[in-house]
């Protein structure tokens, strides 16, 4: 790249941001495939309009690979799951929608300082780890709420 630069000192101005989209582009849907998004987008891609019970710049881990860090937005109703990623991070993430019926909730565990949960992601079973507060969070949308705090009235947080 330096001995392209120095040949051509015209062109390498606007080839720079020409190179940096294409990364920008392929690096985004590389994570996606890696993390699962991608397998998750061709059976759950969505335009729907998210809810309003829903939490923006989250932090989740997918197949213990990708961490999305304050880019995610996580939302519930009683039909399903959204998530979707920030817009500059969209490439290779579309907004998805996911049944409830197609996830499986996962007891919560302790991981280095805090209380997780996993949730498992359509037929395929995609992991996705988000904080336990997150999780009941989600649930109320669902309408589990009170169903959740009825078998652990003392719940034990961070």
């Amino acid at each position: 790249m330096e001995e392209f630069a120095r040949q051509h000192p015209a062109v390498f101005p606007a080839a720079f941001p020409a190179f940096f989209v294409v990364l920008w582009v392929a690096v985004g849907c590389i994570v996606s495939m890696v993390g699962g998004w991608w397998g998750l987008a061709q059976r759950y891609r969505t335009e729907r309009p998210f809810p309003d019970h829903r939490r923006r710049m989250q932090n989740g881990q997918m197949r213990s690979a990708v961490g999305y860090n304050n880019v995610l937005t996580l939302a519930s109703d009683p039909e399903g799951f959204y998530m979707g990623v920030m817009f500059f991070f969209r490439l290779g993430h579309p907004r998805l929608f996911i049944p409830w019926a197609d996830i499986e909730i996962e007891a919560p565990k302790r991981w280095l300082f805090f209380k997780v949960q996993t949730l498992r992601l359509g037929p395929d079973r995609i992991p996705l780890r988000l904080r336990e507060p997150l999780v009941d969070f989600l649930l109320v949308g669902k309408g589990a709420g009170e169903l959740r705090d009825q078998q652990n009235p003392h719940p034990t947080g961070f």
